[in-house]
């Protein structure tokens, strides 16, 4: 049976996402901060032509103007084309589905014993994951989901990425037969029924509780993990490990969505170091939750020590993949696996932490991947600005 997603579905495609940036706003930011334009033109060509391949809207969404940042320090920085390109390099094509295709990825977890979110139906038309019923048409969905004993729930797209079209339900009104969305939204069940058949169909979940001592501290959103795994001899290793963290009545906690921060977690702690709200001029740094008021700086993520192993140990049950990007939710149970992204972004791992992912560590992984340029062989010969820890897969080997 086909997943209806496959490796030239999108995947040698040069990506669109360059973000969007106010360019006159953020270079009148600069010069402000005491920046001339033509070390900042000459900068922009220069990252432009370096391994990271910088355009000019990454250089501010970066802040890359900040006199803080060594020159080494900016070119460690990846943009999102030299990203797809180092991601073609170093992950093996017939193993895109297993991370692209969300029906796949939750029955491989689950039949490897992993922590995934219970599965409650299937919207795709011809597929089956274990024990969950698969509905076909709209009115079949929409009486699925007048069953109040499925509420809360979280739906995704078969095919999605960035959480875009989700769907995040608090219960069913049956007086009004509507379902009554996250945030308020209201839809009846005939026409959210109609939702969950378009597409390729969609992967109907229970909604996760969050961790209590998170969600007595920053409220009821589900926060999770962005873990960077870089896979190889010896074996899988953390290279670096984000929060993302949801606010307000946001579906999910993508940083695209208003509101929404991250925060740089530690490797050797599990404590949240730094935390960034925006990007380029409109970055913040360390500010306090926006519903709840507390800082979040100094917040250990819960079983942080438990979580490393788990994404260690799933991490080695794609080595077709070797740059992984996990998202693990810290969920009142534990942590549980969301999903893996074939590469993922890096950006979120450079917003967070405030440096490029291009250290001594990535460009060992880039080569023995078989990537090759020559700004990435001049990049290797530029000291680090701080060792990076790793985990590795001993469970206590955090280094």
């Amino acid at each position: 049976m086909s997943t209806s997603i496959a490796a030239g579905a999108g995947l040698f495609e040069m990506p669109n996402g360059i973000p969007n940036v106010d360019i006159p706003r953020n270079l009148q930011a600069a010069i402000s901060a005491g920046r001339r334009m033509t070390s900042i033109l000459r900068e922009i060509v220069s990252l432009r032509r370096g391994a990271g391949k910088l355009t000019p809207n990454e250089y501010f969404y970066y802040r890359l103007w900040d006199l803080a940042l060594s020159a080494a320090e900016k070119r460690r920085f990846v943009g999102k084309q030299a990203q797809h390109q180092m991601h073609l390099a170093c992950n093996d094509p017939g193993w895109y589905a297993a991370a692209a295709d969300k029906l796949l990825f939750q029955t491989l977890m689950a039949g490897s014993g992993f922590p995934v979110p219970p599965l409650l139906a299937v919207t795709q038309a011809g597929r089956r994951a274990g024990e969950a019923p698969t509905f076909g048409s709209p009115p079949e969905i929409a009486r699925f989901l007048r069953e109040p004993q499925i509420y809360p729930l979280f739906a995704k797209p078969v095919a999605g990425k960035y959480s875009l079209s989700v769907i995040s339900a608090d219960r069913y009104d049956a007086a009004a037969d509507e379902v009554l969305l996250l945030g308020g939204e209201r839809k009846t069940a005939e026409n959210l029924g109609a939702d969950l058949a378009g597409g390729t169909g969609y992967v109907i979940q229970r909604r996760l509780d969050p961790d209590a001592r998170l969600a007595r501290l920053f409220g009821p959103r589900l926060w999770s993990v962005r873990a960077l795994v870089l896979a190889g001899p010896p074996g899988p290793v953390i290279h670096r490990a984000v929060a993302k963290i949801a606010t307000g009545s946001n579906a999910a906690d993508n940083f695209w969505r208003p509101g929404n921060m991250l925060g740089a977690i530690e490797l050797e702690t599990g404590i949240i170091s730094r935390v960034v709200r925006g990007t380029g001029a409109e970055m913040s740094l360390n500010e306090a939750h926006p519903d709840t008021k507390r800082p979040i700086i100094g917040t250990l993520i819960p079983q942080w020590e438990a979580l490393a192993r788990l994404v260690i140990s799933a991490a080695e049950s794609l080595p077709g993949i070797r740059t992984q990007s996990w998202d693990i939710a810290l969920a009142a149970e534990g942590p549980v696996l969301l999903e893996v992204n074939y590469g993922g972004d890096l950006n979120l791992a450079q917003l967070a932490h405030g440096t490029g992912v291009l250290d001594e560590r990535y460009v060992e992984h880039l080569a023995r991947c078989g990537y090759r340029s020559r700004a990435l062989r001049q990049a290797m010969g530029v000291p680090s600005r701080k060792s990076r820890p790793v985990i590795s897969t001993s469970p206590s080997s955090v280094t």
